[in-house]
């Protein structure tokens, strides 16, 4: 099983507070995950990766080697592979070591559904309808990215509005790309959505990112998940009942 995964899903429930004589008052509370991107040629030394809570490794045609190499530098840091829609590659991640792999909704799904202990994170474009949404809600991994190409723009209305979709109607936990300039109260909106990680492209500005993530206080998210629809409940009025009348009586004179 996926150790990223986990921590996403872990996220995702949010913070449980112990109860009972024996509890531990000191459970972390849960906070925003920081994932970042980076080509495997960028991986000179533990300094490029430094504050990330994982890797996504874009290995590209990267020998086996080369990602035993990349593999003992990250030593105890959790990663996984892009794959983009190159699907015949998975299994030779997953032998490299990765604790997933990412890939798009164009990839094959052959190699995929071989993969029995590496996590599966499908990347999503930001505009999907809500029906293809869904769709993907139901689709057996573990994880979902919005977004697929890197972003550098600034959060906006519009960005909020697209996440809220996501938030409405999935039920599994996910990230968003995001600019490394984020500010702090750009990524606690993100977070009162009920968006579960950042994810940067490169490492300009991962340490600070780091700083801010560690800094702040998380408060408890809201409640997330498939979004039904309401449908209107049609009951007719209880009609009064009314007494039947007594017939009157004939007088005695008639």
């Amino acid at each position: 099983m996926s150790k990223f995964i986990d921590k996403l899903k872990n996220v995702s429930k949010g913070y449980v507070r112990p109860m009972g004589f024996n509890a531990v008052a000191s459970v972390p509370q849960p906070k925003m995950l920081l994932a970042a991107e980076l080509g495997i040629e960028d991986l000179t030394d533990k300094e490029t990766f430094g504050g990330a809570d994982v890797v996504i490794v874009s290995a590209g045609k990267a020998s086996a080697k080369k990602l035993k190499e990349t593999a003992d530098m990250l030593g105890d840091t959790i990663w996984g592979v892009a794959l983009g829609d190159k699907a015949a590659d998975a299994e030779k991640m997953a032998k490299a070591g990765a604790d997933f792999v990412v890939f798009s909704p164009d990839a094959e799904v052959s190699p995929l559904t071989a993969l029995e202990k590496t996590g599966k994170i499908i990347m999503l474009e930001n505009n999907l309808t809500d029906f293809m949404i869904r769709a993907a809600d139901c689709l057996s991994v573990g994880a979902v990215i919005v977004g697929e190409q890197a972003d550098t723009a600034a959060l906006s209305w519009r960005k909020i509005m697209l996440y809220q979709r996501f938030v409405d109607i999935l039920s599994k936990p996910f990230l968003v790309r995001v600019s490394s300039n984020i500010t702090l109260s750009e990524l606690q909106s993100l977070w009162a959505l009920g968006i579960d990680g950042v994810l940067v492209s490169g490492n300009a500005g991962l340490k600070e990112l780091r700083t801010l993530i560690d800094g702040a206080e998380w408060a408890a998210k809201r409640k997330r998940g498939h979004m039904s629809a309401i449908v209107p409940s049609l009951k007719m009025p209880t009609s009064e009942s009314v007494a039947p009348e007594e017939p009157e009586e004939p007088d005695e004179d008639d």
